[in-house]
Order: structure tokens, then sequence, then C-alpha cells
């Protein structure tokens, strides 16, 4: 069975059509326009052309941005603010297209083939310029009312906090994305940052950055007993520095003993492509 999976990025949209569960067999790419209309243009342009090889092939969109039940997207990537694309995509393919955002795609992803596969509970938390993930409980994503799931990087971990661009104070994603990493380092790229860790310098930034990890994690693992919790994004490509440090951090931050020996921190399986895979999950879970 092919399924085509589309992924709405900042910058670009795309496509690939995945056979097998995770042989992506076709790939499209394009710029991503800035008007919502021209967007749902653009990937309906991409998916008739797809469609040509793979007639009738089944398609889940994954976008950037916070998107509410009824496909309404807020993007600041993009500039958008309730943008009703959903209802335009919709409207110009006649018939459902399922969609969600990019941190919820890449989690069905690592649910239906990565590390969180047949996972009783498991959490993907990404780092990058923000924060974002998902929970998934007996092979669905947790969501809340009106379908909406939450947002795992604006849960406050600093009472009286620094502001957050989300316009709360004190969200973990202010103190442990990524992107603040590098601003711990006086704006050293984080690729340049882990360098150095690895040579042993910068551990005073590193150990400080970690604990902001690790008080977010440890939240996480208190509230939902996860057995796995995978760590994707920008940060997880460094590999076993990362996320040693993380399970490290965790035992130092966090003094309970009842779920720490029993949930696992791993590296989440997918990265470039976890988008067009996770649309793909979607639409399978959606169509099967």
């Amino acid at each position: 069975m092919q399924i085509i999976g589309v992924d709405i990025g900042g910058t670009t949209i795309k496509l690939g059509c995945v056979q097998d569960g995770l042989n992506i067999v076709y790939r499209d790419r394009r710029f991503s326009p800035r008007d919502p209309a021209q967007m749902a243009q653009a990937v309906f342009d991409m998916v008739q052309t797809a469609r040509k090889r793979f007639p009738n092939a089944p398609v889940g969109i994954s976008c950037a941005g916070s998107m509410d039940g009824g496909g309404y997207v807020t993007a600041g990537q993009l500039g958008w603010f309730n943008a009703p694309l959903g209802e335009l995509i919709e409207q110009m393919f006649g018939e459902p297209v399922p969609m969600d955002n990019d941190a919820m795609c890449a989690l069905y992803a690592e649910a239906a083939y990565g590390v969180l596969k047949d996972c009783s509970t498991g959490i993907l938390v990404t780092f990058g310029t923000g924060i974002g993930g998902g929970i998934i409980t007996e092979n669905r994503p947790l969501r809340g009312h009106g379908g909406l799931h939450g947002e795992i990087g604006h849960m406050l971990t600093h009472a009286g906090g620094r502001p957050c661009s989300c316009g709360q104070i004190g969200c973990w994603e202010a103190y442990a994305a990524a992107s603040v990493l590098r601003q711990m380092a006086g704006g050293m790229p984080v690729k340049e940052v882990i360098s150095r860790v690895r040579a042993g310098e910068l551990a005073d930034v590193w150990h400080a950055y970690l604990h902001e990890v690790a008080l977010g994690l440890a939240s996480l693992m208190m509230i939902f007993a996860p057995e796995i919790i995978a760590i994707g994004g920008g940060l997880s490509n460094a590999g076993d520095i990362v996320i040693d440090g993380i399970r490290q951090a965790v035992q130092d931050t966090a003094s309970f003993q009842i779920f720490n020996p029993f949930t696992r921190i791993e590296s989440a399986t997918f990265q470039n492509d976890a988008g067009i895979l996770g649309a793909a999950a979607l639409a399978e879970m959606e169509f099967a």
C-alpha cells in the first residue's frame, strides 16, 4: 500500500509516497507560500502529480505551528493566525484529508515505525527553536478537549521567570529549547557547543542547560509514568553525549524513585523524514 505524506514547513513543502511503512519511493519539494490559499493549492498540485504515479493513494498532512480540532493553523514561521488551512485543503481535494501539527506527526512516526512502536505509554519531546512533542498511549495519541493536544514546551517550570514567545512567563521552552543553549554559549551554534563539550569544555553551560531539560522531563515522568521518552529535534542529532547527559541530569535533578528506574530516555529514530512518515502514519490511522 502506498500513502502520501506531506510535510508543510516554514520554508518548504516536502512530499513523499511511503510504501510498506518506511520506504519512501517518491519525493517532491517546493517552497512554502505565505498565503494559506496558495499553500492549499501548492499541496493539491503536488499530490495530484504524485497520484499520477500512485492513483488513489490516501493523503496525510503534517504542518508547522499549532492547530485546533478544525484545522485552523497558527504558525509564526508562516505568519498565520487561525488560518483555515484544513478547510481550504478539504474543499480543494473534495475528500477528507487528515492533518496535524509537525510535532504530533513526528510522534506518529515514532509510534508506528520507531522507538515508540508497541510502547504502552510514550512521549516524544523535540528540542529545536522551541520545544514540541506529544504523548501516545496504547497506540493512540492523547488529546484533550475539542481534539486539541497539549503544548509540552509551554508548561510552566519557573514561576515569575523569563518571558516566552507565547506571551506566558516561565515556560519550559524559554529555558530548555535548543536555541537557548546557543544563547547560553554566547551565540555559538549548537553543533559547535556539542563539539566543545565533547572536548571537555563549556561544562558549566552544558550542565546548567541539562538541568533545565531535566526539570521538564521529570515533570512529564511524574504525571504520565511513561515507558519511554524519545528525544527528537536538532539536539538529538548530536548522539550519545546528549542522551547520556539528559539521563544523568534527570537522575541528578529528580529525587523521586517511583518512576525513574522504569522510564527509558532514548533518541528518536527519525529526523529529516519524520514529518513525511508521520503524515503517512496519520493517514493510515484514519483510513485503516
